[in-house]
Order: C-alpha cells, then sequence, then structure tokens
C-alpha cells in the first residue's frame, strides 16, 4: 500500500489537525477580505469618486464569478484536491487585498474591478475547500463541533472586521491599509500551513462513480442549505435598514440589534463547537428552523430584540446541515458540496432581486417575511428529503 493511500486512511480514521487549522485559518483570511468591504464601501466610493451604481460592481462581480467557479467545482476540486485548491485560493484573496491598495493609490475603477475578480475567485473556492478539509480531517464522532467551530469563525469575524479598521484607522491608516493587512494574512496562512501534506488523486472512474447522485437528491439538499443561507442573509444585510424604515430607529441603536444578531449566531456556534449534543442532526436542524420561526414573529410582533435572537436559533442549522450531507453521502460529499455551494449562489441572487421588487412596491416590512419564507422552504425541503428512498444513494 502507497504511504499516500496510508496517510489517507489514517485520516479517515484520526483526527488530521493540519486540515483543520488550513480550513479555520483560510475561513479567517477569507472573513476579514469578504466582511471588510461594508465598513469600508463608503469609502471606497469617495476615494474613487464614483456612484453606489458602479460601487456596486464591488459585490456582484466577485458574486457572478462565485457562482461560476461552483459550477466547474467538478472539474477542479478532484483533480487539484482541498490542500492545494485552498493555497490558490489563498494566493487569489492576498493577491485581491494588494490590489485593492493599489486600487485607492492610483484611484483606479478598473484595478477595483480586477480585485472583486481576484476575491470572487478566492472565496468561492475556499468556501468549498475549507468544509471538505473539515471532512476530511474530522473523524465521525468530532465532525458536528468542528462544522460548528469552522463556522463560527466567520461570525467572529464579521464582528472583529468593524473593529480592525477602526484601530488601523485610529493610528494613521485607511481602507487600503485594511485590505492590505488582509492580504497580508492571507499569504500568511499558506505559510504557516505549509507542512500540511496533500491528498492523492482518485482514479477518473471513482470520481465519476462519486459524481452519481439523483438530480432530486440534489435539488433538495440545495433547496434544504441554500434556503437556510438566504434566510440567514436577509437579516445579517436587511435588519438595520428594517429598524431604521419601518420601526424609526436611529442608525446607532440599528447597528446595536445587527451586532447582537452576530454575536448570537457567533455564541451559538462555539457552544455547539464546544459541547456534544446527544441529537441527531436533522433533528437539530428541524429544531432550529422551528425556533427561528418563533423567534422571528416575536421580533416582529413583540419585541424586535427577538429578531436579533434569531442569530442563535439559525446558528447550529448550517454545521449540522453539512454534518447531515456528509452522514448521508459519504464518499460523495465532495461532490454534493460544489452542488450544494452552487444551489447558495442561486438562492443568495434570487434573494437580493426579490427583497429589492417587494421592498420597492410593498415595503420593508413585508419583504423582510422572506426570512420565514425561506426558513419554511428549508424545513419542507429537509422533510421531503428525509421521507425520501434513499436506495440510489
Amino acid at each position: 500500500m502507497s504511504s499516500n493511500v496510508q496517510r489517507l486512511l489514517r485520516a479517515r480514521k484520526y483526527m488530521n489537525w493540519r486540515f483543520i487549522a488550513l480550513g479555520y485559518l483560510s475561513l479567517f483570511a477569507l472573513s476579514l477580505l469578504d466582511n471588510g468591504r461594508s465598513p469600508t464601501y463608503n469609502a471606497i466610493l469617495e476615494d474613487l469618486s464614483i456612484g453606489p451604481a458602479k460601487g456596486s460592481y464591488i459585490f456582484s462581480v466577485a458574486s457572478f464569478i462565485s457562482l461560476l467557479v461552483n459550477l466547474t467545482a467538478v472539474k477542479w476540486l478532484p483533480k487539484l484536491g482541498p490542500v492545494v485548491s485552498t493555497r490558490i485560493s489563498l494566493s487569489l484573496m492576498a493577491l485581491s487585498g494588494f490590489f485593492m491598495y493599489i486600487t485607492g493609490v492610483q484611484t483606479s475603477y478598473t484595478l477595483l474591478i480586477v480585485s472583486s475578480v481576484l476575491l470572487g475567485l478566492g472565496l468561492a473556492i475556499c468556501t468549498i475547500t475549507m468544509n471538505v478539509l473539515v471532512i476530511k480531517g474530522s473523524t465521525s464522532s468530532s465532525r458536528k463541533r468542528l462544522f460548528s467551530g469552522l463556522h463560527a469563525i466567520y461570525g467572529l469575524s464579521s464582528l472583529l472586521a468593524p473593529f480592525i479598521l477602526a484601530f488601523l484607522i485610529k493610528h494613521g491608516g485607511d481602507w487600503k491599509t485594511y485590505f492590505v493587512v488582509s492580504g497580508i494574512i492571507a499569504f500568511s496562512v499558506i505559510l504557516i500551513t505549509a507542512k500540511t501534506e496533500t491528498l492523492p488523486t482518485e482514479p477518473q472512474e471513482k470520481q465519476r462513480e462519486n459524481q452519481n447522485v439523483p438530480v432530486r437528491f440534489r435539488i433538495l439538499f440545495g433547496l434544504l442549505l441554500g434556503a437556510y443561507v438566504a434566510s440567514e442573509i436577509v437579516i445579517s444585510t436587511r435588519l438595520p435598514y428594517y429598524l431604521r424604515t419601518v420601526l424609526k430607529f436611529d442608525e446607532i441603536t440599528a447597528g446595536y440589534y445587527l451586532s447582537f444578531f452576530f454575536l448570537s449566531l457567533c455564541a451559538g456556534r462555539l457552544l455547539f463547537s464546544l459541547k456534544s449534543f446527544n441529537f441527531k442532526s436533522e433533528h437539530l436542524m428541524i429544531f432550529s428552523h422551528i425556533t427561528t420561526l418563533v423567534c422571528f414573529f416575536s421580533g416582529l410582533y413583540i419585541h424586535p430584540l427577538f429578531l436579533a435572537l434569531c442569530g442563535f436559533t439559525m446558528s447550529y442549522a448550517f454545521p449540522m446541515g453539512m454534518d447531515f450531507l456528509v452522514e448521508t453521502f459519504k464518499e460523495k460529499s465532495d461532490y454534493m458540496i460544489t452542488s450544494v455551494m452552487t444551489w447558495i449562489g442561486v438562492m443568495l441572487a434570487s434573494m437580493h432581486f426579490v427583497f429589492g421588487l417587494i421592498n420597492e412596491n410593498y415595503g420593508a416590512n413585508i419583504a423582510l417575511l422572506l426570512s420565514p419564507l425561506l426558513s419554511l422552504l428549508a424545513l419542507g425541503a429537509l422533510i421531503i428529503f428525509l421521507k425520501s428512498d434513499k436506495s440510489s444513494i
């Protein structure tokens, strides 16, 4: 038996902390760059003397590129493997940070778009590979906690990004400094994890076999995870807008509610990363969706603080969903992750479009109802999947 195959077998039986570390650190680097765009957005528009319409391409170009990467992942992921792919993504993210710095120095809109393309490539690759690395590096007993810990990193960095930016500005920096520092961090992760060994490439026949998943199951899993992510993003991106326009909160108070949402999201995922709960992942997902619906409507009709508390009830749905995916599809998990990430991209693009239409015609109070509607869609897809005949998987 070759040494590479022996290492692979050991990785499946025992924890591979190098894979876990690479997954966690790459998500942290990703999160700093991703979450840095919103707090620096107005400053970027001012320095480049562009309007919101042109500035919005920072997000839309990256999202479009990400969708293309997800659609083609079935081709490049089996060939490159998660370790090499993650290093490529970190390199692209580092370049994006450096290009953002040059964008500010030269006030070049063209370079801003180039940076957005690089960031979109890096984010999309890393979003897939970080989950695969946790799968490869974990054991069945630790997987739930490690997925929760992985996604807690994103919640933590969502809170850290504005404070890091404020710290840099206080000490003479600006948004350009923030992005170049974030780029250096991404490059540093490559150096720190340089000793992480790559996994052997699977034979072509095995790759094709692992991609043999019935379309109905790809659709159901895409809906149950994609709809969840979209429901979370509705609140995380639109809660301040709802509070200001409908409830007439001032900007600072609305910001506090959003911070509490991210804090509760992070706290929930940290809790599930530190403590094992003896419940099936699918049952925890059902409980998450039901309690989120109760919490959401309590926020509408009792007190808006419950809307921020949705962060806690939502926090463990996605990590449990990823664990359920691995438990269900086993060797086909890598392929299913690429399929799910594509569905998430489609669901997010659709959500933003539909929210804009409803908000324009009926107001933010009606548009915000997209969140519980998407939660119901995710819950429905999960229940249908659980009742399906899975013998063909």
